[in-house]
C-alpha cells in the first residue's frame, strides 16, 4: 500500500518538475543575444539595517557593475537606461528587517527586464522580466555584510545564465 501511494505521489509529481524546468530553460533562453544591459539597486528596510554603510544601494550597485565587467559583459549607465524603454537592465531588490533579538531576516530578488511588446494589447511596448532569481536568509546584525555577498553570488548565477544562453560571447572568442 504505502509502495502505491509512494508510486501514485512521484507520478504526481513528474509533470510538475518538468514545467519548472521547462520555465528555467525559457527565462535562460530569453538571454541569447543580449548585447548589453543595465543595473539598477533597491534596497527595503529598516534604517538600522539599510540607512548604515555597509548596505546600501551604491555598495550593492558597485559589486554587481564590478562582476560585469570583471566577466566582460557591457554594462550600460543609468542615463543610457533611463532615457529609453528599449534597453534591457537587471534589477536587484533587497528587503531587510531588524528582529528584536539582533536578526536580520532577508529577501534578495535579481530579475532582468527586457523590452516586450503584448500583442494582445495593441502592441503596447513595456518591459517585462524574462529572468529571475532569488533567495532568502537570515544574520545577525553585525554580520549585514553577509547580504553583500549573497547579492554578489546572484549575479555569479546570472552571468553563468548569460554565458550559457550565449557560449560564442564567452570570455577568449
Amino acid at each position: 500500500m504505502i509502495r502505491s501511494i509512494f508510486l501514485f505521489a512521484l507520478l504526481l509529481s513528474i509533470p510538475v518538475t518538468l514545467f519548472a524546468q521547462n520555465e528555467i530553460e525559457r527565462e535562460r533562453i530569453s538571454l541569447q543575444g543580449l548585447q548589453e544591459f543595465g543595473f539598477t539597486a533597491n534596497i527595503e528596510g529598516s534604517r538600522a539595517v539599510a540607512g548604515g554603510e555597509v548596505l546600501t544601494p551604491t555598495i550593492i550597485r558597485q559589486l554587481a557593475i564590478d562582476r560585469l565587467i570583471d566577466a566582460n559583459i557591457r554594462y550600460i549607465s543609468d542615463e543610457e537606461v533611463q532615457s529609453s524603454a528599449d534597453v534591457p537592465f537587471l534589477y536587484m531588490h533587497i528587503n531587510a528587517m531588524q528582529l528584536e533579538n539582533g536578526l536580520v531576516p532577508f529577501s534578495i530578488q535579481l530579475r532582468l527586464y527586457q523590452p516586450v511588446r503584448l500583442p494582445l494589447n495593441r502592441d503596447l511596448r513595456t518591459s517585462a522580466s524574462t529572468w529571475e532569481i532569488g533567495m532568502v536568509g537570515i544574520v545577525s546584525l553585525d554580520r549585514l555584510e553577509t547580504i553583500n555577498f549573497a547579492a554578489e553570488e546572484l549575479v555569479s548565477d546570472f552571468i553563468k545564465d548569460y554565458y550559457l544562453a550565449n557560449p560564442n560571447r564567452a570570455r577568449g572568442r
